[in-house]
């Protein structure tokens, strides 16, 4: 046997040990193991245009049937309010689940952020609220200050394929303002990849598109004036009716490229704990419980980190946006090693809890 068919086979074996035992369906292992769950959207439960209807029974049977805890948790710039608007079109009923917590929710908490906010005294947010000027805890009389952005949203793709809403992100931020130049901006904040919110002369809002090299234009300004930026979607990409489409992940990670470190780029949701602990918070799931929640989600770098970094187990999806990551033959085989070579670049080698190929 060659070192290269060897490797290959220590590899999905690991991969099978981490997985679910042979001859259980997938609910009677989530059944056995799991109270809670926290559940990715695109890829997992719909392909941004149509619902996988197994998912969508799986989901009925772990709620109605064996009365388990089902929170959505996903990586979209949009507010949760919003969230089972689609999926109630879908055939999900919005009963099945507790709620929703968006990448789109984080931002507006970050951005709303005072001071006895529930996670303001979290050390692992300090660089978050000194990028934002939240004044520390415990300065007597201390105001956060009002602030002014350069702000990337959606536009035409953003409206047809579903991640752009009729909310306006800057409404309910008091102390935000969008401003058309870096040099007057104190951040950046991406909502979308199409377009910039622009301020006219009377003051009202308008979203202009832009294209791609307008906005790294914009980008390069920003970073050569050392400005940090909030990424309310930090996905790379996501599906959209079978086809991968580019997220506002993107430019994090282009602002990268250009100089600004880690610490000024924030991913404002999955891997980010921030929209755990605000999913724990708000839907009253305690430390006790991680044991018997897991996480699923489709993308190694954000729904598997994300679970590995808050303490939690996971089931990855692999006929999402790795599809043809872990699936080269066109779906036929699952190359474990592929999986493997994933984990190591984005969880240090941790490998998911349960591997799966539909959330079916």
């Amino acid at each position: 046997m060659g070192a290269s068919m060897a490797r290959r086979k220590e590899c999905a074996a690991r991969t099978r040990a981490s997985a679910r035992p042979e001859g259980e369906g997938l609910l009677e292992v989530l059944t056995k193991r799991y109270d809670t769950f926290f559940l990715d959207q695109f890829g997992v439960l719909h392909d941004g245009k149509e619902p996988y209807p197994r998912a969508r029974e799986l989901c009925r049977a772990l709620a109605e049937d064996e009365g388990k805890r089902l929170v959505i948790l996903s990586n979209s710039s949009r507010l949760s309010s919003s969230t089972f608007d689609r999926l109630e079109s879908m055939g999900f009923r919005k009963e099945w689940f507790l709620g929703a917590v968006t990448s789109g929710d984080v931002a507006q908490y970050a951005l709303n952020a005072s001071q006895g906010k529930e996670l303001t005294s979290d050390k692992g947010y300090e660089g978050l609220w000194r990028d934002l000027q939240l004044p520390p805890a415990g300065e007597e009389g201390s105001v956060a200050a009002n602030l002014s952005c350069i702000h990337f949203t959606w536009s035409e793709r953003g409206s047809s394929d579903g991640f752009k809403s009729a909310f306006d992100p800057l409404k309910e931020v008091p102390r935000v303002r969008a401003v058309n130049e870096p040099k007057n901006a104190d951040f950046i904040l991406i909502h979308g990849t199409e377009a910039q919110t622009v301020v006219e002369g009377g003051g009202e809002r308008r979203v202009v598109p832009r294209s791609r090299e307008e906005i790294d234009g914009v980008l390069v300004a920003c970073a050569d004036l050392g400005l940090p930026m909030l990424v309310a979607n930090p996905d790379l990409v996501t599906v959209s009716g079978g086809q991968l489409v580019d997220m506002p992940g993107k430019f994090g990670r282009r602002y990268r490229e250009l100089g600004i470190g880690e610490e000024h780029v924030h991913l404002l949701g999955k891997p980010n704990k921030m929209i755990y602990d605000i999913a724990s918070m708000r839907y009253g799931i305690e430390k006790s419980d991680r044991g018997r929640t897991v996480a699923v989600g489709d993308s190694i770098e954000h729904d598997i980190k994300g679970a590995v970094d808050f303490g939690v187990d996971s089931l990855f999806i692999t006929s999402g946006i790795h599809k043809t990551d872990v699936h080269p033959n066109q779906g036929e085989d699952f190359d474990a090693e592929a999986l493997e070579a994933l984990a190591q670049v984005h969880t240090n080698g941790v490998l998911p809890t349960i591997v799966s190929e539909h959330f079916q």
